[in-house]
């Protein structure tokens, strides 16, 4: 599923998205068991790749970990995607709601892609675990700013999770218990050229506690979400140059909640008492083939099928069933003519059908308005069929300059029929290997995103609505030290324009725009002895401006200081110690100055300005304790907010 059928699917939820994740998951101390048949999978070589030089740094805005570094972290019960709330450039609200916002997004503004293949949504229940199994995750590619013309169109950030390929030399059984859930991975041989991964994952505190929770602060009543998800790989080697994999993977999220009329959300917003659900689910299907066509040429092309579901009901405002098909295709052809150019060129297709079945109250509410009163907005009922069909077409060329001079030029064109734009946007950046232990790197680029559903259906939002746009700028210094140590910092700037504001006669307008800018260091320690780890601090400003009112105003996820430090101890072979440790500034709100009451005695709230006033600085502590009592059964020991 692309992005933008990932945004049309969630749009009618943002009206009441807070309620769905506010206080359903909190801290807790856990303990995990796993067993295997053997410890440590053995996959099957990789086919020939086209020559690329190791000793590069990573590209400016770009930040790669290890699964298996990431699921040490503490406070992330093993799931190394789910680490990634840790790391330089990513803002996170609260503990329930860990979706990332990237330097200056929302979280909605990001793509994701699981091995090559663009999937729908990467977190269950707000951001409490990742959809992925955490002992598949090979490698986390995550992406700040100024990425590359091959990927979809965001102007947030891209998360590329690698996935390991399935052992070739025995089969192998592994389950993993909570006290959230279980997950479970079988793989193996199947001959002496195919293989396969199968792994599925349940929730079962909903079973294991069937009371209702209460948030004292907006009286709603939560029952604990259930989720689930699966993947599955099977990997045929053809030949020495060709190789097939067959991929299949989904999750599905549940929640109830009931907002009582006596609570003070109720009374605020009369429409949305009652008993209330949430349900999405997502499905992909995919064959993807790597071809080594020759010592410095490559391709690799991928066709899938994916289907997104989403319905629920809240309260009398929202009762939606949203229906998503989507074929796509994404092609990648890379060759080195000479030793100086290594160039890529391919695209991205979709063909999408959506099926809408709405029925809600709509106050075109956005994040430049203050005020948003769904009881007293117009209510729409749209009952319709959509095509929508993008393409995305790019071309790239590293270019070695000089022998310690590179430079990469690229250009992204990207079209979709529905609302009739195309745009052409280059992409550019510049390493300067200042010495063997430093590097610079330089990259600048511009981005677009498609506005979200609920605002370019026709006569709920505007059909003639362009895209928003974005100019990254990133500079970056990377500095390796001895021991494994090294610093790396960056400073960047985005640029943001034509933001969807509200308007009183044709319901949306691009009216707004922005800028996000900030400094981040990154100082890490590989492990090379029994302590590893590292040190992230971030400094930045966000803003949002509404240009028709001419009102500037700080963005929701601004948080100008967020640090993490992240340690691990390996005393012994048997046990490994560590800690993390998060603060970041307080998050914003819109303060209350007096209220209203009109003749049905409904009191009406009265705003100061968007986003003055700021909470309290946040801080938790996390730690974790992990111990091998056999080859077969590991232990791990975890207390979130310590």
């Amino acid at each position: 599923m692309t992005d933008a059928t990932r945004r049309h699917a969630r749009a009618p939820y943002r009206l009441a998205h807070w309620m769905l994740i506010a206080g359903c998951v909190g801290g807790a101390s856990a303990a995990t068991a796993q067993t295997a048949k053997d410890a440590k999978p053995v996959e099957t070589e990789t086919l020939a790749p086209v020559v690329v030089n190791s000793t590069r740094a990573q590209p400016a805005g770009k930040l790669t970990m290890t699964g298996e570094e990431l699921s040490r972290i503490p406070g992330t019960a093993g799931d190394p995607i789910k680490a990634l709330q840790s790391l330089p450039g990513v803002v996170t609200t609260s503990d329930g709601d860990g979706s990332p916002a990237i330097r200056g997004s929302r979280p909605s503004d990001n793509a994701y892609y699981i091995d090559f293949l663009p999937v729908g949504y990467m977190f269950h229940a707000g951001g409490f675990v990742s959809v992925v199994h955490a002992d598949l995750v090979k490698q986390f590619d995550l992406y700040t700013a100024a990425f590359g013309p091959e990927y979809d169109d965001v102007h947030g950030g891209i998360i590329d999770v690698t996935l390991r390929k399935p052992r070739t030399d025995k089969f192998a059984a592994k389950v993993n218990v909570s006290l959230f859930g279980a997950d479970v991975l079988l793989e193996g041989p199947v001959s002496d050229n195919q293989s396969f991964y199968f792994a599925a994952k349940r929730s079962y505190f909903d079973l294991l506690y069937r009371k209702d929770i209460t948030d004292d602060d907006s009286g709603v009543i939560f029952s604990l979400p259930r989720y689930g998800d699966y993947q599955g790989k099977y990997v045929w080697r053809l030949s020495d140059r060709n190789e097939l994999t067959f991929s299949a993977t989904g999750a599905d999220d549940k929640i109830k909640f009931t907002i009582p009329n006596s609570s003070t959300t109720a009374q605020h917003e009369p429409v949305l008492a009652g008993d209330s659900t949430s349900e999405q689910s997502t499905n992909t299907q995919a064959m993807t083939w790597d071809a080594s066509l020759s010592a410095h040429a490559s391709n690799k092309l991928a066709l899938g099928h994916s289907d997104y579901r989403s319905k629920g009901k809240i309260g009398s405002a929202v009762s939606a069933d949203l229906k998503f098909e989507t074929l796509f295709a994404r092609e990648q052809f890379r060759f080195r003519p000479n030793e100086d150019h290594d160039i890529a060129v391919g695209g991205i297709l979709t063909s999408q059908k959506v099926g809408l079945d709405l029925d809600l109250l709509d106050a075109h509410c956005t994040e430049f308005d203050p005020k948003c009163d769904l009881s007293s907005a117009n209510r729409y009922k749209i009952d319709e069929n959509i095509k929508v069909n993008t393409a995305v077409l790019y071309a790239k060329d590293r270019w070695q300059l000089a022998p310690n001079w590179a430079t990469t030029v690229g250009v992204h064109y990207s079209h979709n029929n529905y609302l009739n734009r195309s745009y052409i946007e280059p992409r550019l950046g510049l390493e300067w290997r200042a010495s063997n232990s430093t590097t610079v790197n330089a990259a600048w680029g511009k981005h677009n995103e498609m506005p979200d559903g609920i605002q370019i259906l026709k006569d709920i939002g505007n059909a003639g609505l362009g895209h928003m746009r974005a100019t990254h700028s990133v500079l970056g210094l990377t500095h390796k030290l001895n021991d494994g140590w090294s610093v790396k910092t960056e400073a960047y700037y985005k640029k943001f324009n034509d933001f969807v504001v509200a308007d009183p006669l044709v319901n949306y307008v691009n009216g707004g725009s922005g800028e996000a800018k900030g400094v981040e260091f990154f100082i890490k320690k590989e492990r090379t002895s029994k302590f590893s780890g590292w040190l992230s601090v971030g400094l930045s400003k966000t803003r949002r401006r509404n240009d028709i009112k001419n009102q500037e105003f700080r963005f929701e996820y601004d948080q100008p200081v967020i640090i993490n430090v992240v340690a691990d101890y390996k005393p012994s072979s048997k046990w490994t110690f560590g800690a993390k440790w998060s603060y970041h500034s307080g998050n914003l709100t819109t303060p209350i100055v007096g209220s209203t009451q009109d003749a049905n005695g409904r009191y009406h709230p009265i705003y100061g300005e968007l986003n003055t006033e700021r909470l309290p600085a946040f801080h938790r502590l996390d730690l974790r304790a992990d111990q091998i009592i056999t080859p077969r059964l590991s232990v791990y020991y975890e207390i979130t907010n310590a």
